[in-house]
């Protein structure tokens, strides 16, 4: 090629092939339409530049309605900045938080401006000539409702298990006051055949000891009838998985476990038997047994800190449940005492637990024993009658 004088010239270019990009990027965006949880693309100022299906889905927005716009958008407006740096800032702290790995739960905000809460995952990733950040969003309502029941249903034992323990103090109560006041009522009855055979006042004397004997007679009838109702009790028996109690147990004293520290390991026997029993009782008692756990190893280090409960089958007309901690266990009188009534080795208990726990099993006709594990630790071992 010429100039307009004749002289000589050269071009030079540079030819790149981008196909093999082109395709890569391809990939990626069905990659991400095809997962299953909602996933996005930001850029590094916090715009959305890619979005799925899911999360057309999750959100009520066209994607259209999303390319382009700030990430504050799916956000409530508490959670969200007014400018870039707040933007950027809240990014920053939301991936600091999971790499932490304190968890990515935060609240998001659908078109209609309803909330609900979403687990959140933060990945950079490379793709030239700039760095994008990939989101993965799982909506966990249904987790957290889950979570709020077993709440909701953990109350409900804790509030039984309150009754429980003022059932068993007035029951002790009425039984070690039920021989003062007959002896009471036969001081009375003595003492109105002393005044009939003496020469003291015994109209007014007379006259009070009836009272006595009266007032104990009454106070006799009440404990009495106290006693009765809660021997009949108002519990709801009936064909009952022990399996689906552990479960559900396992599910309850799930933040108590995280308190504690303590891993929770359930092991189950296939195809158990049915038992006979109400199922808030049963759930009673393996909580009070996992927490006197979950207390036995406080002072035990971490890694030592697990709860181990299983099921398995005894024979063809029983069940067995057992729960294990790997605390110190018991001393040979706290052995020998643990289901009295009061008796306690903690310093901050009533020792009315474990008593309540014995009533339970043995009013649906099982029977609980105690002892130390081998490698250290305490054992219950709650056998119940299946049907």
């Amino acid at each position: 090629m010429a100039t307009g004088e004749g002289k000589p010239t050269r071009l030079v270019g540079v030819s790149m092939d981008v196909t093999e990009r082109k395709e890569a990027e391809e990939l990626f965006r069905l990659a991400t339409e095809a997962s299953p949880n909602g996933t996005l693309l930001m850029d590094d100022r916090g715009h959305i530049v890619l979005v799925n299906a899911h999360i057309e889905e999750l959100f009520g927005y066209d994607r259209e309605e999303m390319v382009g716009q700030p990430i504050e958008m799916l956000l409530p407006e508490r959670s969200s900045g007014e400018s870039e740096i707040a933007r950027r800032d809240f990014l920053t702290a939301l991936q600091n938080r999971l790499l932490e790995g304190s968890g990515g739960e935060i609240l998001a905000r659908r078109k209609d401006g309803s909330e609900f809460p979403v687990d959140v995952g933060l990945n950079r990733v490379q793709m030239p000539p700039k760095m994008l950040v990939l989101a993965t969003v799982v909506d966990i309502t249904s987790r957290k409702r889950a979570e709020e029941e077993a709440r909701r249903q953990r109350e409900q034992i804790e509030l039984l298990g309150r009754a429980s323990l003022l059932g068993e103090l007035i029951a002790s109560l009425a039984h070690e006051l039920s021989q003062p006041l007959a002896a009471i009522m036969a001081n009375a009855s003595a003492g109105r055949r002393f005044i009939d055979e003496g020469e003291v006042e015994i109209g007014t004397l007379r006259e009070i000891l009836v009272d006595i004997g009266a007032d104990g007679g009454r106070a006799r009838v009440i404990i009495q009838n106290v006693r009765n109702a809660i021997k009949s009790g108002l519990s709801i028996s009936g064909p009952v998985s022990i399996n689906k109690i552990v479960q559900n147990v396992a599910l309850m004293v799930r933040p108590d476990a995280a308190a504690f520290s303590c891993e929770m390991q359930v092991s189950l026997a296939e195809n158990l038997p049915l038992i006979e029993a109400d199922p808030v009782q049963m759930q009673q008692v393996l909580i009070n047994l996992v927490n006197n756990s979950f207390h036995a190893m406080r002072d035990r280090p971490l890694s030592s800190r697990k709860v181990e409960i299983t099921t398995q089958r005894r024979g063809e007309q029983s069940v067995r449940v057992t729960v294990r901690d790997h605390g110190t266990g018991f001393s040979g009188e706290a052995q020998k005492r643990l289901f009295e009534r009061f008796y306690t080795p903690k310093t901050d208990g009533l020792g009315m637990e474990l008593a309540i726990v014995q009533s339970i099993v043995e009013a649906h006709g099982g029977k609980i024993t105690a002892g130390n594990a081998v490698g250290g630790g305490a054992l219950f071992e709650c056998e119940l009658p299946t049907i």
